[in-house]
C-alpha cells in the first residue's frame, strides 16, 4: 500500500516524530542559553540579537533538528531524513518566507512554533459533546507518545487560541468574562491531559463510573502542574532537587546516583544547578512575553515600574494577574489560568505582532518548559522499574504534592465526573502521630474537594479548620458522603453542612509498605562476618514498627477503617520478598483491616521468579477472596517475547535459581503441569542444593516444605510464648508448631537465615549463574503451564489482578500498547475455556506516565479492537470493557 499525505495515521506519525525532534533540540537550547542581560535579581527587556547571533541560532536550530530526527529514525538515510524534514516544514506557512524588517533566517525559527502547535492541535484534538477538549480515539497511541516529550497543555492552549480567534473571545467584555471562563473550565476539566472521544467510554463513565483501584497519591500530579509551581516558587520546587543527597542506586554493584543519571539522560550538560538557572530564565522569558502581550494589545496598560526595574518573579506575578483578570480569574482552575496566558502569547506571536526577539524567546521558553516536564514523566527509552524510581526520587513533585485537593479535582475531571471510586495509596510512618499527620493532610484535601462544585468553587464557608483531629476529619467525611445521618454539633458551620457532596468521586486509602533493602546488612549476612540475626532483619524490624504504629492509630481512631480500606507493599520487588511483610500483614489483619493487595510479578530476573513471587504473595500473605495482585505481569507474558526482550540470557544468584526450580516443581505437582519433566527438575534441584549446602539432609522434598515455611517470622526466635504482646506470642507459637510438625523443613528454614549455616554456604548461594534460553530447563511450554496454574489458583481463591497498561509499557518488556500481555488473557477463551481470569484496570502513577484511568480504558479498548484479538476472543469489545468496569466494582476495597 502506498501511503500519501491523505493517510491520517501516516501524517500524524510524521508530525509526532517532527515535533519530538524540535522539542528535544538540545543544540538549539544551548545556543539560546547565552546569559540573558539583566541585573542581579532584576529584570530587563528581552535581549536584542545581532544578525550574526540570529544566524548562529538558525544554524543550531537546523542542525539540532536533523540530529534529533536521525536519533528517532536510526535506519533512515540522511537523504530520507532531509526529504521528510523538507516535506514537514513546508506545512507551516512561515517556514522559508520573509516579511518586511525580519531576517529570513530568524523567521525560519520564529514562525514554525505556533504553526506547529496549531497543526498538532488540529490533528489530535477536537471538542467533545460535553464541551471538553478530547483526543481523537484513532490517534490516542500516537498522542501518548507525543506528550511524553511535548507538554500537552501547549497543544491544548493552541487549540483554545484558535477557537478564541474564531469566536472573538480572546478579549471578552466584562459581562462575558465569566461565561468565557466557564467554557474554558469545561474544555480542560481541571486537567492538562484530555481524554479520548470514544462514545462507549462516555457511556460507561456516565452510567457505571470507573473505579481507580491502583493509584499512588505521590506521583499522580500532572507534570505541568509542577511547572506552574516551579515558576512561582522555584526555590522550593527545584530546591528539593538541589538539597537532595544523591545516593548510589546500584542493586548489586555501585552504579552512581540514578537521579544524576536521569538528568544526564535528558541532557548531558544538565545538573541540578543548571536546571535551577533554566527555571530562572523561564520566569524571565515568560514575564517579558506576557508584558509584551499586555503592552502590545492594550497600549494604555501600565505593568511595570519606572525603568522596568522589577525582579523577574514580581513582574511575572503582576503581568499574570493582569492577563488573567481579563477572564481566567473568574474560575479557580490553575489549568485554565495557565492556558489563558499561553493562548495570548501564541496569538500575539502568530499574528505577527511580536518582534523577532519575542519569537525566539517563545522558542526558548517552551524548550525549557518541555525539558523540565520530561524529568517528571517516564520516557519511551527509559525502561524498567529503576528508571521509574529515579523520577520518584528527584523530589521535584514534593512541593506541589504537599496539598491534595488539586489531585482529587484532576482525577474527577470537573463536569465529566467519570470516576466513581478512588483508592489512593500512601506510605504510613513509623509512629502513630506521623501517620496521623499524613492522613490528616490527605483527608483535609479530600474534604475541601467534597465541599466544591464541579469547577472548584467552594459551596459554603470552609469547615476543615474545625476538624482539628483525625477522628473529626473521618467523621465529617462520613457525614458529607452520606454514610452518617445528621448529628447536632455545637459548631454552626459543621451543623449546617450538607450531608451529600456535589462531587461524585468517593475516596478510600490503602496503606502501602515500602519494599527496600539494607545493602550493607545484606552484604554482611552473606559474608558471614558479624552476621545479622536473620535475612533482612533491619527491614523486618522497620516494617514491624510501622505496622505497630498503624495498628495503634486504628485503635485510637475507631472510625478510621471507614476511609482506610486495605494494605499493600510497593516499590522495587527485587528489594524485598513477600515473606518479609507476612508478620506485619498478620498484625494489621488482626486489627480489622482485612483487604490486601500486593505489588508483585512486575520486575524480575527470570519469568519464573516473577511467577514465584506472585504465589509467595498469595501463600505467605494469606490472600483470599476479594484480595488483589498488583501488576502480575509475569502471568501474562509470552515466554518467547520475554526472552527476546532480555537478550536471550539472564544472570541470577544460585539460590534464586534454586528457589525458582523448587517453586516450579511445586506447581507442576500441585497443578499436574508437565509432570514428565519432573526427573529433570529434581536432578537440577539436587545439583544446586548440593553445591550450596553440601548436606545430604537437604532433600528436594525438604526444600519444598521449607519454602512453604517462609511466612514465619525469624525475629520471633528470641521471643517467648509468655511475651506481653499478643502478636509476638502468636508468632512464637507459629514457629514452635512448624518445628514440631516438620523438624527437617524447619532446620532448612533456619539455615537459610544463617542459623547453623556452615562457612561458605551462604556466600555460595549468592554466586552468579548464567541461564540461557536454549539451555533453560524451564522451557517455554513448562512456563506456560506454570502461568496457567498460577492463574487457576488466583481464580480459585477469587483474587483479581490489577492491570496497568501505561505502567507496564514503560516498566515491562512491551514496546507499545499493541503487544501488551493482557491480550494473552483476552484470547485464551476460545482455545481453553477452563482458564478464567479476573483482571481490572488501574493507572498506577498517572503523573509519571502522563495518563489517567479513562485513558487506560481507552488503550485497552484499542487493543480489544485489534483484528487478532477480535478473532480469538469472539466477544464484542464494548461488552468486554463493560465487564472489566463492573469487575472493578466487585473487587474495589
Amino acid at each position: 500500500m502506498i501511503l500519501d499525505s491523505s493517510d491520517p495515521i501516516f501524517d500524524a506519525t510524521e508530525l509526532v516524530i517532527y515535533a519530538k525532534a524540535l522539542f528535544r533540540n538540545h543544540e538549539f537550547l544551548r545556543e539560546l542559553e547565552l546569559p540573558l542581560p539583566r541585573k542581579r535579581g532584576k529584570i530587563s527587556s528581552l535581549p536584542t540579537r545581532s544578525s550574526s547571533e540570529v544566524r548562529a541560532l538558525s544554524d543550531a536550530f537546523h542542525r539540532g533538528r536533523f540530529n534529533e530526527m536521525r536519533v528517532l529514525s536510526p535506519r533512515a538515510t540522511d537523504e530520507a531524513i532531509e526529504n521528510r524534514i523538507r516535506r514537514l516544514s513546508q506545512r507551516f506557512s512561515g517556514e522559508g518566507s520573509s516579511r518586511p524588517g525580519t531576517n529570513n533566517g530568524s523567521n525560519k525559527i520564529i514562525t514554525p512554533l505556533p504553526e506547529l502547535l496549531y497543526a498538532l492541535a488540529d490533528t489530535f484534538l477536537c471538542e467533545g459533546k460535553d464541551g471538553s477538549i478530547r483526543v481523537r480515539s484513532q490517534l490516542i497511541r500516537l498522542w501518548q507518545e507525543l506528550i511524553l516529550v511535548v507538554p500537552p497543555l501547549l497543544i491544548s492552549s493552541a487549540w483554545m487560541a484558535a477557537q478564541f480567534m474564531k469566536d472573538g473571545d480572546l478579549f471578552p467584555a466584562p459581562d462575558r468574562q465569566r461565561e468565557v471562563a466557564q467554557r474554558m473550565a469545561r474544555w480542560f476539566c481541571d486537567s492538562t491531559l484530555p481524554v479520548d472521544d470514544d462514545p462507549f467510554l462516555d457511556y460507561i463513565s456516565e452510567t457505571h463510573g470507573l473505579d481507580e483501584v491502583h493509584m499512588h497519591l505521590n506521583g499522580s500530579t500532572e507534570a505541568e502542574k509542577v511547572w506552574f509551581d516551579a515558576l512561582k516558587r522555584p526555590d522550593k520546587v527545584v530546591g528539593n532537587l538541589l538539597n537532595s543527597k544523591f545516593q548510589d542506586s546500584g542493586f548489586q554493584i555501585p552504579i552512581g546516583s540514578g537521579v544524576k543519571r536521569l538528568l544526564c539522560q535528558e541532557d548531558n550538560q544538565l545538573t541540578p544547578q543548571v536546571l535551577r538557572s533554566r527555571v530562572n530564565n523561564a520566569i524571565l522569558l515568560k514575564a517579558n512575553l506576557l508584558k509584551s502581550v499586555l503592552t502590545g494589545c492594550h497600549e494604555k496598560t501600565k505593568v511595570t515600574g519606572p525603568k522596568d526595574n522589577l525582579p523577574a518573579d514580581v513582574l511575572y506575578r503582576k503581568v499574570s494577574h493582569e492577563i488573567c483578570a481579563k477572564g481566567a480569574h473568574q474560575v479557580p482552575s490553575r489549568v485554565v489560568q495557565e492556558a489563558w496566558k499561553l493562548c495570548h502569547i501564541f496569538v500575539y506571536v502568530a499574528t505577527h505582532q511580536a518582534a523577532k526577539d519575542e519569537g525566539i524567546a517563545l522558542w526558548h521558553y517552551v524548550l525549557l518548559r518541555a525539558q523540565f516536564c520530561r524529568l517528571l514523566v517516564q520516557q519511551q527509552d527509559q525502561y524498567g522499574f529503576d528508571q521509574f524510581q529515579y523520577i520518584t526520587q528527584n523530589e521535584l513533585r514534593e512541593e506541589t504534592e504537599s496539598e491534595y485537593s488539586e489531585r482529587f479535582r484532576q482525577i474527577e475531571r470537573g463536569h465529566q465526573r467519570g470516576i466513581d471510586h478512588l483508592e489512593g495509596r500512601f506510605a504510613p510512618k513509623a509512629t502513630p502521630d506521623g501517620t496521623a499527620a499524613r492522613l490528616s493532610q490527605i483527608l483535609r484535601g479530600y474534604l475541601r474537594f467534597l465541599n466544591e462544585n464541579e469547577i472548584g468553587e467552594p459551596t459554603q464557608t470552609s469547615f476543615t479548620n474545625n476538624c482539628n483531629s483525625l477522628s473529626k476529619l473521618v467523621h465529617e467525611i462520613g457525614r458529607i458522603e452520606g454514610h452518617l445521618g445528621p448529628q447536632i454539633s455545637k459548631n454552626s458551620d459543621i451543623a449546617n453542612m450538607p450531608h451529600q457532596s456535589l462531587r461524585r468521586l468517593r475516596f478510600g486509602l490503602v496503606a502501602h509498605f515500602i519494599k527496600k533493602q539494607d545493602t550493607q546488612e545484606r552484604r554482611q549476612f552473606f559474608a558471614g562476618k558479624l552476621r545479622p540475626y536473620c535475612r533482612d532483619s533491619r527491614v523486618r524490624r522497620e516494617t514491624d514498627q510501622t505496622a505497630r504504629a498503624l495498628v495503634a492509630l486504628i485503635k485510637r481512631t475507631p472510625d478510621l477503617p471507614r476511609v482506610m480500606r486495605g494494605i499493600d507493599a510497593a516499590s522495587n520487588e527485587r528489594h524485598a520478598a513477600p515473606e518479609i511483610f507476612a508478620p506485619a500483614f498478620r498484625r494489621i489483619r488482626a486489627a480489622g483491616i482485612k483487604q490486601i493487595t500486593y505489588h508483585v510479578g512486575e520486575d524480575f530476573a527470570h519469568i519464573a521468579s516473577g511467577l514465584r513471587a506472585m504465589m509467595e504473595a498469595v501463600y505467605f500473605l494469606d490472600l483470599g477472596a476479594g484480595c488483589r495482585i498488583g501488576h502480575g505481569t509475569a502471568a501474562g507474558l509470552d515466554a518467547g517475547s520475554w526472552w527476546s526482550a532480555v537478550g536471550r540470557y539472564v544472570v541470577m544468584p544460585v539460590e534464586d535459581r534454586l528457589d525458582d526450580l523448587v517453586f516450579a516443581r511445586y506447581m507442576m505437582l500441585h497443578c499436574s503441569v508437565s509432570v514428565e519433566r519432573l526427573p529433570l527438575i529434581d536432578a537440577e534441584i539436587r545439583r544446586l542444593a548440593e553445591y550450596i549446602w553440601r548436606d545430604p539432609n537437604v532433600t528436594v522434598d525438604g526444600l519444598t516444605r521449607a519454602w512453604r515455611l517462609r511466612d514465619l517470622d525469624p525475629l520471633a526466635r528470641g521471643d517467648r510464648t509468655s511475651d506481653v504482646e499478643p502478636r509476638r506470642r502468636a508468632e512464637v507459637r507459629r514457629l514452635l508448631t512448624a518445628k514440631q510438625d516438620d523438624p527437617a523443613a524447619y532446620e532448612i528454614f533456619l539455615k537459610r537465615h544463617g542459623v547453623n549455616a556452615c562457612e561458605g554456604q551462604l556466600s555460595r548461594s549468592r554466586e552468579d549463574l548464567v541461564i540461557a534460553e536454549d539451555a533453560d530447563i524451564l522451557n517455554a511450554e513448562l512456563l506456560a503451564g506454570i502461568q496457567k496454574g498460577v492463574l487457576q489458583e488466583l481464580w480459585r481463591k477469587r483474587i483479581a489482578i490489577e492491570t496497568l497498561p501505561s505502567s507496564n509499557v514503560r516498566i515491562s518488556i512491551h514496546d507499545t500498547y499493541d503487544n501488551h500481555h493482557l491480550q494473552n488473557w483476552l484470547t485464551t477463551g476460545r482455545d481453553n475455556t477452563n482458564l478464567p481470569i479476573c483482571f481490572i484496570i488501574g493507572s498506577d502513577d498517572p503523573g509519571i506516565f502522563a495518563t489517567s484511568l479513562r485513558m487506560e480504558y481507552a488503550h485497552v479498548m484499542q487493543l480489544l479492537q485489534k483484528p487478532s484479538v477480535l478473532l480469538e476472543s469472539g466477544e464484542r469489545p464494548d461488552l468486554t470493557l463493560e465487564k472489566l468496569c463492573l469487575d472493578a466494582k466487585r473487587f474495589r476495597f
